[in-house]
């Protein structure tokens, strides 16, 4: 008669772990993120003509355990960028995949992937001769 119930707490708890997870959600993601560096490299025609970092961004990037996710920062490049607004998002261990709201959608690509820092990079098409390389560097 205990072997059933046993039975019945173990189904009960893989069904409740498997229905908390949701596809493409890293857990080492959720949390807010504070921007710490950012690159930006201009590449035209295949060459890298210009470079620049900001050692000194401010704002944050907040991944939530629901896939939805909130960015607020600001940075140098030709003048103050500021990147602000809601997207959703997923990952594997080498992308993180961001769905913009109101923007185009980005992969970033994962060069580091640790509990407490993430560095990733994504391109911008500029135009058939011209995109441009961003590298974030995000820290808790």
């Amino acid at each position: 008669m205990k072997r059933p119930v046993v039975v019945l707490g173990v189904a009960l708890f893989l069904s409740t772990v498997i229905v908390g997870c949701k596809k493409g959600i890293d857990k080492v993601l959720v949390g807010t993120w504070n921007v710490t560096n950012v690159e930006v490299n201009v590449i035209e025609n295949g060459l890298t003509v210009f470079s620049e970092a900001d050692t000194v961004p401010v704002g944050t990037v907040t991944f939530r355990n629901n896939g939805k996710g909130e960015q607020n920062y600001s940075f140098q490049y030709n003048g103050t960028q500021s990147q602000t607004g809601s997207f959703s998002w997923s990952a594997t261990d080498d992308l993180i995949i961001i769905n913009r709201n109101d923007d185009s959608d980005m992969e970033w690509r994962r060069i580091v992937n640790t509990s407490n820092k993430q560095i990733a990079s994504f391109n911008i098409l500029k135009n058939a001769d011209q995109s441009v390389d961003y590298t974030l560097t995000l820290e808790k």
